[in-house]
């Protein structure tokens, strides 16, 4: 089982302002905490990823539009 992480206002409003256009390995790396931590707790504050910050190399995620698969 991996560490319970006490979520602080502070990371939390890092997340909120950082997650739409920035990878969470980068948020990650940030608050010391794992990937899908930061992965799963934006996905439980309701956050998505930003438009432009999809059809960027580093997000994983292409468009057909851009030449790229679409991995969702």
């Amino acid at each position: 089982m991996g560490k319970i992480v006490v979520w602080t206002e502070e990371m939390l409003n890092y997340i909120r302002e950082h997650y739409p256009n920035e990878p969470a390995s980068d948020i990650a790396e940030v608050l010391s905490v794992a990937d899908t931590t930061v992965s799963n707790k934006a996905k439980e504050m309701g956050l998505k990823k930003s438009p432009t910050f999809n059809v960027h190399n580093y997000s994983g995620r292409y468009t057909h539009k851009y030449g790229f698969k679409n991995n969702n």
